[in-house]
């Protein structure tokens, strides 16, 4: 139950943070910026349209969208942001890695299935840079994981302020500009089809299924501050509530300084934060041994 409301509580959040970070970034260059609520206003205008896909798709197109939106929302009744739930006891930090990688290759495989070149080109990025973020993503957690007493993500809030949980943490956060579709990696705010990523994927969306699209963004997004959060000293929600408004504004600071790198660039940043998350699961093995 803890799980479930958890849950709730973070998909009803989820598109007040992306608001709050669209009306930061904004207003850090010098705009108005929209509301906070925009979100909102616009997952449900796409609820109220028609969805149309393209003739001839296979169900996987229309059944996508509710599975997305499925792994999303058990990756935030996952993380024991509140209090450790059911899930808890049986997803790990192993099981997450799978559980994400299954979203990418439905939304991917998807994607393929329109028979879009846009959504296609999107599609072959999406895998590459997935091939090169989950090793990273798996041992950055299993580092921090370790660091804390176990695989489970109970562990995560247990960590010891060292030199091999700060070096899981800073892979960590590169992993989150991957997953979350943020620059320099990728930019939520464009449509130019030759740069790209995430938002390519959707292209042949429309309607209530974009809706659940975006709404699994979202909530895939606050889950992973969430987790990111844990990482940091503090084990009450009000804590880890904290660092998760902070690392939206840094994240947001980042968007604002950087540009977008090019696409034969992106590896380079999943290389160092492969490295940081080995590294630190070597400064772990090397303490336990000393």
């Amino acid at each position: 139950m803890t799980g479930l409301l958890q849950a709730l509580a973070l998909v009803a959040c989820a598109p007040l943070l992306q608001g709050a970070m669209r009306s930061l970034r904004a207003r850090l260059a010098g705009r108005p910026g929209p509301s906070l609520l925009q979100p909102y206003r616009d997952l449900a205008k796409l609820c109220g349209k028609e969805a149309l896909l393209p003739d001839d798709v296979s169900p996987l197109v229309r059944v996508a969208p509710g599975i997305v939106f499925g792994v999303a929302l058990t990756f935030a009744a996952t993380v024991p942001f509140f209090a450790a739930g059911a899930l808890e006891a049986t997803v790990d930090v192993v099981a997450l890695a799978f559980l994400l990688g299954l979203g990418r290759f439905v939304l991917t495989l998807a994607a393929l299935d329109t028979r879009s070149a846009f959504a296609g080109m999107a599609a072959s990025r999406e895998a590459s840079f997935g091939g090169l973020v989950e090793p990273a993503l798996l041992l950055a957690l299993l580092g921090a994981a370790v660091s804390g007493g176990g695989t489970r993500f109970s562990a995560l809030s247990t960590l010891p302020l060292d030199a091999a949980s700060t070096l899981a943490f800073a892979a960590f956060a590169l992993v989150v500009l991957v997953e979350t579709a943020r620059v320099p990696i990728d930019n939520q705010e464009t449509h130019y089809e030759l740069t790209m990523i995430h938002e390519g994927l959707l292209l042949e969306y429309s309607g209530a299924q974009l809706a659940l699209l975006q709404a699994a963004a979202y909530v895939k997004q606050i889950a992973f501050f969430a987790v990111a959060a844990l990482l940091l000293p503090g084990d009450a929600w009000w804590a880890h509530a904290g660092w998760m408004a902070a690392l939206a504004i840094a994240v947001t600071l980042v968007e604002t300084a950087l540009a977008k790198l090019r696409l034969f660039e992106v590896p380079q940043v999943l290389g160092a934060a492969f490295i940081l998350a080995a590294t630190s699961i070597g400064l772990h093995v090397v303490g336990g041994l000393g």
